[in-house]
């Protein structure tokens, strides 16, 4: 596997681990409004999304090799 291939991968896990990391810390509590609440889970999500695609950009790859 070339380098740039495990970067990716690697990145990959990164962007996995901050998105559980605010999904696990979400929470709607006093302080925290809707508004606000609504962003963190959106960026949760486009950080789960960014993982996926890592890892299916280096599956692609690796099949490809």
């Amino acid at each position: 596997m070339e380098l740039k291939l495990v970067l990716v991968w690697a990145l990959g896990s990164l962007l996995l681990m901050a998105g559980t990391w605010i999904m696990g810390n979400l929470e709607l509590t006093i302080g925290v409004t809707s508004v606000s609440y609504a962003i963190a889970l959106l960026a949760a999500f486009i950080l789960l999304m960014l993982a996926g695609l890592c890892w299916i950009s280096v599956a692609v790859a690796t099949k490809g090799h």
